[in-house]
């Protein structure tokens, strides 16, 4: 798909353009004559001419083939406004009208058809219901946003066009730059992905922002995002509504419970490499990063300049409390070059005070040493306004430090400090308001190892638990195995119990109707060769009077065995396919919410990371003297887990739980797939 003519059209057609004020198709009109020298077609039957352009009565009067068309009339109208666009051959086309999906049944009828039409054509075109499309380096604005933004580098896609024009006027007073910005709209046409692909390839974007409510294809989503990061060398910020948790009926598995939609959301982000944020201030503040141009992703070791106490303490805790940042602890050669050039009641560690009447030079003394520290990443610079502050003063000495660190500062107060704010920007750095800023947005932007989970949330659930026989036979193609025997008749566990060899065995029922065996009294550890007949009475009969109608396999005979509870599960997302969760097992499971998560497939080294990541390896690794696991053999059944989950898309759940881990194996102890055939 080609969307070049979205953004370099020699000729733009403007269906529905108006010369009176108030009006979309006026607004419209007026950016595209702001910006650069083009040809323009006004489309409207009422007028004769639009702000001095001849206009058309009829896009069949417009002569020869525009680029691009902008619409700007009654939904109603636009299907067929449309098809004549495509008979005149127009490239591209922008669907501003409003009045489709969004507005009920007819509407809805009306987006269908324009999805055909562009199926049937092939035409690109945005929308309908979106703000239109800017080139921030062309001076094309071919929207209805009050302002163009200024030139920059930063690309910007957004399913909302409200949060699109906010942005751009936050931007332009805070000196972010924009290469492209996109509104999406309904996504009739162009999607996100495709729009994602040309940023990626745009070589004046060199980092993109996207607000989402939706991702039309999770998988292609991943894919698109990880080329870009890791190939293109472009960093994605990401903020999604429609986070919080929906309620339902109890899930049939603990794996449902423990991934959570918002949860797999982060998780999938997390794994292509996309930096997520969970409010529009810290998407705009990443903006203001990454139009600094640094490399961002490494920026783990913070030092605090300050002038004042309570700010510096402040940030100090953020740092310390994030996931990704730690404060630097200087040296004493570093401390007592401080304490040579700074007052004798300057703090001198880190935060590093400067006294509240710190004047330019005082911070030029302490941020001459800080940026000569090779272990400091970045550098946050608290301005707080005094009576001596001279915030333009110390402006022009943070600008003098700009390429020898990341700096961020934070000049705070308001318009009390706009001179100094102004130095900034017109030097090509930027300011934060507060500490918690430019704290949040550097953690945010750095690859995370752990996803926190919100509160677990449950899912109905329609699939069919698979039979034990059935379930073992698809885990034995993926070279795994449920431990132990299955004993259909208890003559035949009799004779399991002495082929095992063993003094004791765990025994457990195996029935479809059952599925928590421990809390319908279903399991008996310990049991002995002249136990088994009477175990096995006792349990069936427990089952029976839990659940009459309960069809029993089978009694499962497993040896008892000496490990770590682990649980390896999936299930299996409308977005993005399976989703692979790890966590300790066993009572450990929902009371600790401890797991990782990936999407499948994935290679062994994304298995040992998910083992990683969890809060609870040290536990896994031998914690306080006790035996550590074969963390190897957990990594590769995650890896079969994962083969099989995308290779068989009939199962919907996965739950082995527990898979108890040893130093030299991983035993399965219990498993349950449900499958939707």
């Amino acid at each position: 798909m080609n969307l070049e003519k979205f953004f370099h059209p020699e000729s733009v057609m403007v269906i529905g353009a108006r010369p009176e004020e108030g009006h979309v198709g006026s607004a419209i009109m007026k950016n595209l004559l702001a910006g650069a020298k083009r040809t323009l077609y006004p489309v409207t039957p009422d007028y004769k001419e639009v702000l001095g352009i001849p206009a058309y009565a009829s896009i069949d009067e417009v002569p020869g083939s525009p680029d691009l068309a902008v619409i700007a009339i009654r939904s109603d109208l636009v299907p067929t406004a449309l098809r004549a666009c495509v008979a005149r051959g127009v490239k591209a086309a922008v669907v501003i009208s409003a009045g489709f999906k969004e507005a009920g049944e007819k509407g809805k009828l009306l987006e269908e058809e324009l999805v055909e039409i562009g199926r049937e054509s092939g035409i690109p075109f945005l929308g309908p219901n979106c703000l239109g499309v800017i080139d921030g380096n062309t001076d094309l604005n071919a929207s209805f946003a009050l302002h163009k933004p200024m030139p920059g580098a930063i690309g910007f896609v957004s399913q909302s066009g409200a949060i699109g024009t906010a942005f751009i006027e936050w931007s332009r007073s805070e000196g972010v730059g924009i290469s492209k910005f996109i509104s999406l709209g309904n996504e009739a046409g162009v999607s996100e992905l495709a729009m994602l692909e040309y940023l990626g390839n745009d070589p004046e974007t060199k980092a993109i922002l996207v607000y989402l409510e939706h991702v039309s294809d999770g998988a292609r989503f991943l894919s698109v995002a990880k080329e870009i990061i890791k190939e293109k060398k472009k960093p994605i910020v990401l903020l999604r509504s429609g986070r919080s948790a929906r309620g339902g009926a109890a899930v049939m598995s603990h794996t449902g419970s423990l991934a959570p939609e918002d949860a797999i959301f982060t998780a999938a982000c997390n794994q292509a490499g996309i930096a997520t944020v969970t409010n529009l201030r810290d998407l705009f503040n990443a903006s203001k990063l990454l139009s600094l141009g640094t490399n961002w992703g490494d920026k783990t070791h913070i030092a605090i300049v300050t002038n004042g106490g309570g700010p510096s303490v402040n940030a100090a805790d953020l740092v310390e409390l994030s996931e990704s940042m730690e404060l630097v602890r200087f040296p004493d050669a570093t401390k007592d070059a401080l304490r040579g050039v700074l007052p004798f009641m300057a703090a001198v560690g880190n935060p590093i005070d400067v006294i509240g009447d710190a004047g330019a030079d005082r911070y030029r003394s302490a941020l001459d040493i800080v940026v000569q520290q090779h272990d400091v990443d970045a550098i946050i610079v608290i301005v707080t306004p005094q009576m001596m502050t001279d915030a333009r003063a110390i402006a022009e000495t943070i600008v003098s430090f700009k390429d020898m660190k990341l700096i961020m500062p934070v000049f705070m107060g308001g318009e009390v400090m706009r001179g100094g704010i102004d130095v900034l920007l017109a030097n090509g750095m930027v300011n934060f308001d507060l500490p918690s800023d430019a704290i949040f947005v550097l953690d945010a932007l750095t690859p995370k190892k752990k996803i926190p989970l919100p509160a677990k949330i449950h899912a109905a659930s329609t699939a069919k638990m698979l039979s034990h026989e059935a379930a073992s036979e698809l885990l034995k193609k993926y070279d795994c195995e449920i431990f132990g025997a299955l004993a259909h008749k208890k003559e035949e566990a009799v004779r399991i119990f002495a082929e095992l060899g063993v003094e004791h065995v765990a025994m457990k029922v195996v029935s479809q109707n059952v599925i928590h065996k421990t809390e319908a009294s279903a399991v008996r550890l310990n049991v002995g060769s002249a136990d088994v007949l009477r175990t096995w009475d006792e349990i069936a009969l427990g089952v029976k009077a839990i659940a009459p109608d309960a069809t029993i396999e089978g009694m499962l005979l497993q040896p008892m065995i000496k490990g770590k509870e682990v649980i390896i599960g999936m299930k299996r997302d409308a977005t993005f396919g399976p989703v692979i969760v790890f966590g300790l097992g066993g009572i450990f499971v929902e009371l600790l919410s401890d797991v990782s998560m990936r999407i499948a497939p994935f290679a062994i080294e994304e298995a040992r990371g998910m083992i990683d990541e969890i809060a609870g390896v040290r536990y896994l690794e031998g914690f306080r003297g006790s035996e550590p696991v074969d963390k190897e053999a957990l990594a590769q059944l995650l890896v079969a887990i994962g083969r099989l989950s995308a290779e068989n898309p009939m199962i919907t759940e996965i739950d082995l739980n527990p898979v108890i881990a040893t130093k030299n194996r991983a035993y399965i102890v219990d498993a349950r797939l449900m499958s939707a055939q």
